[in-house]
């Protein structure tokens, strides 16, 4: 058995066709036949039935899962290299959900020019499932989303961020700014802006519980979007108001652009996010710094600067 033979079958499995599988690695089918007949030799067993969707068979499931975790150490390795010489160069890749997009895309490519400018940094979206994925496949290095985005599989290592408080924000100026003790007949006159992922069930059933029948949250929500930093700049030009994670709107609250408002009784609801690795996975210098880069801006125990 050897890395090719290993990656031959990881492709096959990714393609589900012998045909392809060969193309993409520049193969001819019989060349590719004869490197999977070689690994089942080696393991003791078939690895997957020879039938149209190319079947894992029981060692197949075992070995694919060992499989992509080689592949991921040993791309690490080749860019460890670099990563190890007092953070000389190299690339990292993190791939964010919506709100840490919102919070740590500007203090991450701030800090990380400043201090370690020899280092590439990459960051990027998508849906869960896909960065997942990614992740697995060694495109990104680590992910930081809300953790009920994250399966509980035992492949992916989870550092847990402080919980997070959610409350209501309006511009300054708002009608509603600087008034203590609001209830829902208050802001139910305004339109409200919120992140389509924020509202979890577990979010949605004490909000209705907080405002009470007949009326339900989800029915003042008219701007639903993922781009956090959108819907924030809504809030800031217009009357509406934003309800999510206060950490996406303290920059403009420090600048006296948006005010926090208070309602009664207090919300008491929170979020919380998650650093995603690899299980196993060895972490160059340069990501466990990213790690706590990221850990201090999510946590707001450094706030990003103002422009």
């Amino acid at each position: 058995m050897n890395l090719q033979q290993l990656e031959h079958f990881l492709v096959l499995v990714e393609t589900r066709s012998f045909s392809r599988a060969a193309a993409k690695l520049h193969l001819t089918q019989p060349a590719l036949s004869r490197s999977i007949q070689a690994l089942e030799d080696t393991l003791g067993g078939r690895l997957l039935e020879r039938d149209k969707g190319k079947t894992l068979t029981a060692l197949g499931e075992l070995a694919i899962v060992r499989a992509r975790r080689i592949r991921v150490e040993l791309a690490e390795l080749r860019r460890s290299a670099s990563l190890l010489a007092d953070y000389a160069g190299g690339t990292l890749r993190l791939g964010l959900g919506p709100t840490p997009t919102a919070i740590l895309s500007l203090p991450l490519l701030r800090d990380m020019k400043e201090r370690y400018p020899a280092i590439k940094l990459l960051l990027s979206g998508g849906t869960p499932e896909m960065q997942v994925q990614e992740l697995r496949e060694g495109a990104v290095d680590a992910l930081v989303v809300h953790r009920n985005h994250i399966p509980a599989d035992p492949d992916l290592h989870l550092r847990f961020f402080p919980r997070t408080p959610l409350g209501f924000v309006v511009r300054a100026g708002h009608p509603l700014a600087g008034k203590n003790g609001l209830d829902f007949d208050a802001l139910r006159r305004y339109a409200v802006a919120a992140s389509g992922r924020a509202m979890s069930d577990e979010v949605m059933h004490r909000l209705n519980a907080y405002f009470g029948p007949p009326v339900h949250f989800i029915d003042a929500i008219q701007y639903q979007s993922n781009d956090i930093q959108a819907l924030v700049d809504l809030v800031r030009t217009t009357d509406t108001v934003f309800f999510g994670v206060l950490r996406v709107a303290q920059p403009a609250i420090a600048r006296g652009e948006l005010v926090h408002v208070d309602v009664r009784p207090a919300l008491e609801l929170s979020s919380q996010f998650v650093f995603v690795t690899l299980e196993g996975k060895t972490l160059p210098p340069a990501l466990l710094r990213l790690s706590e880069l990221c850990m201090r801006y999510m946590s707001g125990a450094d706030d990003p600067q103002p422009d």
